[in-house]
């Protein structure tokens, strides 16, 4: 619900403006290439293309959680199947994460004497930094679910009961979505049920604040639940994280007080400008008057506080080998985001309220803090690896082009980019994927190295059809592929020819 101090004109317009601003960065980000953080994007794709072909209460049956599967399942099986809706949906997602954290900036801000503009300039922010930019585009869930988690956050700086239940249904939804909200929801519900045992007549209030603890904590003992009844171990999500990070050789890197730091260093290293602007907005106005740093961000105190216990209590689950989540940049984007809001609003206040000279120092610090960030910190410290996977998605697209439905296709294993060939193909049920190269499972050789395992291979799964790398000494078997994209190639198993000749033997 928008602020009710806030004009109906003024709302759309600034609403107008967020978008418009959220959509060119987003624009900007597929513009530069980007596509996909991770091979993540694409796993997540082909699980909602599952969904979409065969909805069931639990889509993959895994540590990961349902809700996002329920929603892209749900836009995949109403629109078309195709990577490209998925990629549509997950702009829009974007676009909507934007207007909530614009209604959680002017949640935050109203009633505390500032102006709606601050609130504005702090939304823009967000929307543009660049893991904002990426995760408004790519198929992963964590900026709806930072969105969310913000927007409840938010609700707490309010004495309404009503917010406080819109606050709690965000919560359910994003503790549906990822396990960082799991500690927000826990101080959510904390907090919401102190306030009504302080809370004086009416009686409504204390019910509706009762109920939105309730709620908050609904997606969390949701899941413990299912995975009692399904798995018969209530915390096997746990189990199996660690499991696969022990497997990956992560469980015990950087020692006790690495994975300590994991979260914060994180932060630091992915968004050093953000990171390091409170420093410097206080070097700016230390000494200034009528511009006291203290005052200006005492409205995020409380959003901010529960974004650091939430990096903590993910930094102590790291420690022993519990954090639920392998990209600790993605988990701190709450952080992030309170950060973003600050750095607006201050900012904000110095160009439309500063004196000249207050303005000027503030650009100078803002000058050393994009060298430092860009120069220093982006330049040695950046660790992110993007890959989209251009030539197995466009492979995956060919096939589902050229191979009729309903016939099988064996996928040669290389990496986790074959996510992104079934991605693109949107057929996941007719796949045959060659082998698993899952940490945790015993390694396997590829039937692909040579001739005779292929020919057997592909008989025994019954596949009409092959994707495979165009490698020199496949198409010395198989002959020049039946469709190429980039170094894959698409084959018609018949290609391989009768067992004798497939096998370089003669006849009798």
């Amino acid at each position: 619900m928008p602020p009710a101090s806030t004009p109906r004109g003024a709302w759309r317009w600034e609403v107008s403006l967020v978008l418009l601003v959220k959509l060119a960065a987003s624009a900007v980000a597929l513009g530069l290439g980007f596509r996909a953080i991770s091979d993540d994007d694409f796993a997540r794709v082909v699980l909602a293309q599952a969904w979409a072909q065969e909805p069931r209460m639990d889509p993959t049956g895994t540590s990961w959680l349902p809700a996002p599967f329920w929603l892209s399942g749900v836009l995949l099986r109403s629109f078309g199947g195709s990577l490209d809706v998925a990629r549509v949906a997950a702009l829009l997602l974007g676009l909507g994460s934007a207007v909530l954290i614009y209604l959680a900036a002017r949640w935050i801000t109203e009633g505390q004497g500032t102006r709606g503009r601050g609130a504005l300039a702090g939304a823009l922010v967000a929307a543009v930094f660049p893991w904002s930019a990426r995760l408004g585009v790519a198929t992963v869930p964590e900026l709806p679910v930072a969105a969310l988690s913000l927007l409840a956050l938010a609700a707490l700086t309010t004495s309404s009961p009503d917010r406080r239940l819109w606050g709690a249904v965000a919560l359910l939804w994003a503790t549906l979505s990822r396990y960082e909200p799991w500690p927000l929801a826990g101080a959510f519900a904390f907090l919401s049920l102190l306030r009504a045992a302080r809370l004086g007549p009416p009686a409504a209030g204390r019910v509706k604040l009762v109920v939105a603890a309730g709620i908050a904590l609904a997606g969390p003992a949701a899941w413990i639940a299912w995975n009692h009844v399904a798995h018969g171990d209530a915390l096997q999500f746990l189990a199996r994280v660690a499991a696969y990070r022990q497997a990956l050789g992560g469980g015990s890197g950087g020692g006790t007080l690495g994975r300590l730091l994991a979260y914060p260093g994180a932060m630091l290293r992915e968004e050093p400008e953000l990171v390091l602007a409170p420093l410097a907005l206080w070097l700016a106005l230390r000494g200034a008057s009528g511009m006291a740093l203290a005052s200006v961000v005492r409205p995020y105190l409380l959003p901010a506080g529960l974004a650091a216990f939430q990096i903590a209590a993910l930094s102590a689950a790291m420690v022993r080998d519990g954090a639920p989540t392998h990209h600790p940049e993605r988990a701190t984007l709450v952080g992030l985001l309170v950060l973003a809001l600050v750095v607006g609003d201050v900012g904000a206040r110095l160009v439309f309220s500063g004196a000249p000279g207050l303005r000027r120092r503030a650009g100078i610090a803002a000058v050393g803090l994009l060298l430092v960030g860009g120069l220093f910190v982006r330049r040695y410290f950046r660790l992110e690896h993007f890959n989209p996977r251009t030539d197995e998605v466009a492979i995956g697209q060919a096939a589902a082009a050229w191979v009729p439905e309903g016939q099988r296709v064996l996928l040669e294993v290389v990496d986790y980019g074959y996510f992104a060939v079934l991605a693109g193909l949107a057929r996941p049920g007719e796949v045959v994927l060659d082998r698993s190269i899952d940490p945790r499972d015993p390694p396997v050789a590829s039937s692909f190295l040579e001739p005779e395992g292929l020919r057997m291979r592909v008989k025994a799964t019954g596949a009409g059809f092959f994707i495979a790398r165009a490698t020199e000494a496949l198409e010395k078997v198989a002959g020049a592929p039946a469709v190429r994209q980039g170094a894959w190639g698409l084959w018609a198993s018949s290609a391989l020819g009768s067992p004798q000749v497939f096998g370089g033997e003669s006849g009798p």
